[in-house]
């Protein structure tokens, strides 16, 4: 499967006709191409409408092949909004293109996207929205993947928003997880007044370890020992060369654990980072219950990833363990009460793209309970953050 690509850059920025004009002849451009390599027909379709904003321009290519990955099987004409707030002013720049996944077989059809990119510098970024917005194919359903910061309240997010019938973001790439977890339970609030529906690639990425974790509580015999749960502790790769402060994927599944168990946030523990890492207290009923983040090396991994999770009863003694396999592609329970171990349970990992994440949640409308919650208790974790007492 190969993609065929072309672009050119638009005039006139806000003439709408003149921009729907320039995508048929472009259309009709790629259709000429494909007839000339083969019999294959073009279908231009369009399952929904896709608006993407980036604050980053660096990340264009790398979104542009995203995009270009997800029309083969879910088409859609995307908007991509790059806006960079800090840089000098400059008017918005319009640049279309088509694309699409070209087939071997004789009889096959070629579903192919279309693509518009608006760019945009210092105080012109606000305008963003207005231009994008007409572009809009109707009457079909809107997404908006936010590639920017999350933070206090943005007129461009908003704008987007309200425009969008789903929102979705990806909590890996937060550059700073304990503002951006606050912002978006922010955002989980307002979704009833708001209309926000709001979806997380990554919370996709953690279903193996919750379904793992899940079915511990699946086994009777389990039980007794798992309501005695005094210890967890979450491993996740740690950034090379540097000092992570907490990675996502650890904060997200904190969250589900305790919102999913009932436990009630008891504030953080003072403790230096090192080596007992990040450490929060959770209480329920009358048993307290330790949490701990601890970062691992493991270079094969991408920083931010689970490595394993540790759930210990003191007073029984009994240990339920998931574990991340030395090639990356399962996850590995291991049981043990008292001194007997129990038969594990293998998973295997689907290591999904960006673009078939990005398809998954376009599938989606509603909005998920248990992920809002989870979001709840990780940014309260974040609201009263551990001190490191050697800092007075």
């Amino acid at each position: 499967m190969s993609s065929i690509s072309q672009q050119i850059q638009v005039p006139n920025t806000l003439d709408v006709e003149a921009i729907e004009r320039m995508l048929a002849e472009l259309w009709k451009k790629t259709a000429g191409h494909n007839q000339g390599v083969g019999d294959e027909a073009v279908l231009r379709a369009r399952a929904a409408d896709l608006m993407v904003f980036l604050n980053d321009e660096s990340l264009l290519s790398d979104t542009h092949q995203i995009i270009s990955e997800l029309a083969s099987f879910h088409p859609c004409r995307a908007l991509l909004m790059a806006g960079d707030r800090n840089a000098a002013a400059r008017d918005i720049e319009m640049y279309v293109s088509a694309f699409c996944a070209s087939q071997k077989r004789s009889d096959s059809r070629n579903l192919c996207c279309e693509e518009i990119t608006l760019t945009a510098h210092g105080r012109f970024v606000s305008e963003l929205p207005s231009a994008a917005l007409p572009l809009l194919v109707p009457d079909l359903p809107v997404f908006l993947w936010w590639r920017g910061k999350l933070g206090a309240v943005d007129r461009v997010f908003s704008q987007l928003c309200l425009a969008a019938d789903r929102v979705v973001i990806d909590s890996a790439d937060f550059q700073d997880p304990p503002s951006h977890f606050v912002a978006v339970a922010q955002l989980v609030k307002r979704r009833s007044d708001e209309a926000i529906v709001l979806s997380d690639i990554n919370w996709a990425r953690l279903t193996p370890w919750r379904a793992s974790l899940a079915n511990f509580y699946d086994v009777e015999d389990y039980r007794t020992e798992l309501d005695q749960i005094s210890d967890v502790r979450i491993y996740f790769v740690a950034e090379t060369g540097k000092a992570s402060a907490v990675s996502s994927q650890a904060l997200l599944i904190a969250g589900w654990l305790a919102s999913r168990l009932n436990w009630r946030f008891a504030g953080a523990k003072e403790t230096q980072r090192s080596p007992e890492g990040l450490s929060f207290h959770f209480k329920k009923n009358d048993r307290l219950i330790k949490l701990s983040l601890k970062e691992v090396q493991r270079p094969a991994m991408k920083s931010g990833r689970l490595s394993q999770i540790g759930l210990k009863a003191a007073d029984v003694p009994a240990t339920f363990l998931v574990s991340r396999s030395e090639d990356g592609l399962h996850l590995e329970t291991k049981t043990t009460i008292g001194e007997r171990s129990y038969p594990g349970r293998l998973l295997p990992v689907r290591n999904w793209s960006a673009a078939q994440l990005l398809s998954r949640e376009m599938e989606i409308l509603c909005n998920d309970k248990i992920y809002e919650e989870a979001i709840e208790v990780a940014a309260e974790m974040m609201r009263h953050p551990p001190r490191d007492p050697g800092r007075g």
